[in-house]
């Protein structure tokens, strides 16, 4: 809702003055209003009760500043005129009459500079910034606030700083460029409130906090710190606190669609309606209004007709009664004023020039020339500096070039030298097989049911070779060529039945129990092929180091729309030094650990393939006994069968 971050606006205009209001406060200054006959201290009690009603009751704090600002200009107090000024800023920011509440505060800037006053500078340099941020100038805001930020730090006034900060970060927290810079201050905002016991500034706070919490997805507690916010406001009397809470609590209950934000909603315009700020709300007693006239509850829909009805004159008023004074005495007098004071200093200013002689006029002239010279010199020497470091840039960036091309070069060549040495050493056993099966059935050494046995084995061999030698094939072509992938659904069980039957043979061989947990409807996002190689892989590698009538156990996981797919074994587990480099291309420790076994290409395949499906691979040893080889992907999830 955009009203809900222009109130947010409206509260960093007022609340920098409103320090720790309390009720006690208001009865004591009230009670003692009676009795204060010096003129300037009961201009300073009028102030004070002001400030102390903003957040409690609007009406009464316009009251308050309206009486401070006529006494305080007709006794000529200057500071009690430049605090009534800013607390008529307020009053007019919360009605809302923006254009007033912007001549308030841009004369309370005059005002201030004029007399030193640092707090006041600060204060009214916030208040514009946030002017300008809810008019839709951000750099002009930003502009202002900076300023606001700078003279609060140098003048020490750290109470208040905390409010300057808090205004940077509403003003630039939809701002992503200045994100991470808004949620410092906010942080700084917290850790000041704290350590000057600024309860309402605390209080305050917690309302961004909150907003932070929904950023980063916790909804419940945001919602929490909103709650407990609203009951300690209402506790205290803080109408505008709580119905900005209750506000911005509508705000979450509607993007998550409950039904109780039309609750939230009628809380926040009766918070307005108590403390005044009914101006603030018009767009949700509009929304309010509508609902229950299109659902014919004629008593609630009149209801909020009354009070839009009483918004509307109550705006109506304003531009009758406030703004015509104040724009009188802003454009008339001041007017006047600043004109009779240019023409005497025009006036002057022509007198001096009749009485300038010739001396001073070539003194002009050379200095005038001395520094078009200097000018020129200096605009000479900074592009020279310009040219020397766009070059010094250029040099930096072929040398980087350089060295890149030297390091793709060096890792083209090692990935050559390890691709021909795996290959060589992963398909030198098989061959082997073969070559010494056929040399038993050339010597005529075994019978002719042995030899068809052998020349059975040879095919198998000869055919797993050719397998594993055509998916290498295919992996080399995907590391020179430009690989693209595209992922289908597949169902992850008729993979794994396709490939536990390709295996059937060696599971038969050592007698070993299969184990698949995995639902029949489990679908996954992958590349066939790709996806295929691994399982082969992962379940011939738990096939080989499993013992003699042991269990294999494959099983899917599910868990934040990802698949993981474990593969287990009761085999002798994992060297621990092999295994963080297990998929690794250099992979020294484990070539020397499974000498003999093979160099441990394929799982270096599988690791390309996954990475290459945005996927995760991994191993570890079980706590009992064996290892698990694992991947991760994303599941596919038919949206047209929910």
């Amino acid at each position: 809702m955009v009203w809900i971050r222009h109130a947010g606006l409206y509260c960093l205009l007022f609340f920098s003055q409103a320090l720790c209001a309390q009720h006690n406060d208001i009865i004591a200054i009230k009670h003692a209003l009676s009795g204060i006959t010096d003129s300037t201290r009961y201009v300073d009690a009028l102030n004070r009760l002001s400030a102390l009603y903003i957040p409690r009751q609007l009406d009464s704090s316009g009251s308050y500043a309206k009486a401070a600002n006529d006494i305080a200009s007709r006794i000529h107090y200057d500071n009690g005129h430049r605090e009534a000024m800013r607390g008529l800023g307020r009053y007019y920011a919360l009605r809302p009459h923006r254009y007033l509440s912007f001549l308030f505060y841009e004369n309370a800037l005059t005002a201030c500079r004029a007399a030193g006053d640092s707090t006041g500078v600060a204060i009214s340099l916030m208040n514009l910034g946030t002017y300008y941020q809810y008019a839709g100038d951000h750099a002009t805001a930003q502009h202002y606030l900076n300023r606001a930020l700078n003279v609060s730090w140098k003048s020490g006034l750290d109470s208040l700083r905390a409010w300057v900060l808090v205004n940077y970060y509403l003003v630039n927290a939809a701002d992503t460029a200045a994100l991470q810079y808004a949620r410092k201050a906010l942080k700084q905002a917290v850790a000041l409130t704290h350590k000057y016991q600024d309860q309402l500034g605390m209080l305050y706070v917690q309302l961004f906090e909150a907003h932070e919490f929904l950023r980063a997805g916790e909804i419940k507690q945001a919602e929490n710190k909103l709650l407990k916010v609203i009951s300690a406001a209402d506790s205290a009397g803080l109408n505008y606190i709580a119905m900005y809470a209750s506000a911005q609590l509508t705000g979450y209950r509607i993007w998550q669609q409950k039904a109780d934000s039309l609750h939230y909603q009628q809380q926040s315009v009766n918070y307005a309606v108590a403390g005044g700020y009914t101006g603030l709300v018009l767009p949700v007693v509009t929304t309010l209004y509508n609902w229950y006239d299109h659902r014919k509850d004629a008593d609630r829909a009149a209801h909020y007709s009354r009070i839009a009805l009483h918004i509307m004159q109550q705006q109506q008023d304003d531009m009758l009664a406030g703004e015509a004074d104040y724009l009188a005495y802003a454009f008339g007098d001041e007017l006047k004023d600043s004109l009779e004071m240019q023409h005497h200093t025009q006036q002057e200013q022509l007198e001096d020039a009749r009485s300038m002689n010739y001396f001073w006029y070539y003194q002009v002239l050379i200095i005038t020339a001395i520094a078009v010279l200097l000018g020129i010199l200096l605009v000479y020497y900074i592009r020279a500096y310009r040219l020397s470091r766009v070059n010094q840039a250029r040099m930096a960036g072929l040398q980087e070039e350089i060295r890149k091309g030297n390091k793709a070069l060096q890792d083209n060549d090692d990935f050559k030298n390890k691709l021909i040495s795996m290959i060589a050493h992963d398909f030198r056993t098989p061959l082997h097989n073969i070559v010494n099966i056929t040399g038993f059935i050339d010597d005529q050494a075994l019978t002719v049911p042995e030899a068809a046995d052998m020349i059975l084995e040879v095919e198998k061999t000869a055919t797993t070779t050719l397998s594993v030698f055509e998916e290498i094939l295919r992996w080399i072509r995907t590391q020179l060529s430009g690989f693209v992938y595209h992922p289908e659904a597949l169902l992850l069980t008729d993979m794994i039945d396709a490939t536990t039957r390709s295996l059937q043979h060696l599971i038969t061989e050592k007698k070993l129990q299969l184990v698949i947990d995995i639902p029949r409807e489990t679908t996954v996002l992958a590349d066939f092929e790709m996806l295929q190689f691994i399982h082969r892989n992962f379940l011939h590698n738990a096939i080989k180091f499993s013992p003699v009538k042991g269990t294999i156990t494959i099983k899917a996981i599910r868990k934040n729309g990802r698949l993981t797919v474990l593969f287990m074994d009761e085999g002798p587990g994992i060297d621990a030094m092999v295994l963080p480099s297990l998929f690794a291309w250099s992979n020294t420790a484990y070539e020397q650990e499974r000498s003999g076994k093979g160099a441990g290409l394929a799982l270096i395949i599988c690791k390309d393939f996954m990475d290459k499906m945005n996927g995760e691979i991994n191993a570890y040893n079980n706590e009992q006994r064996g290892s698990t080889f694992y991947y991760q992907l994303l599941e596919f999830i038919d949206r047209g069968r929910n």
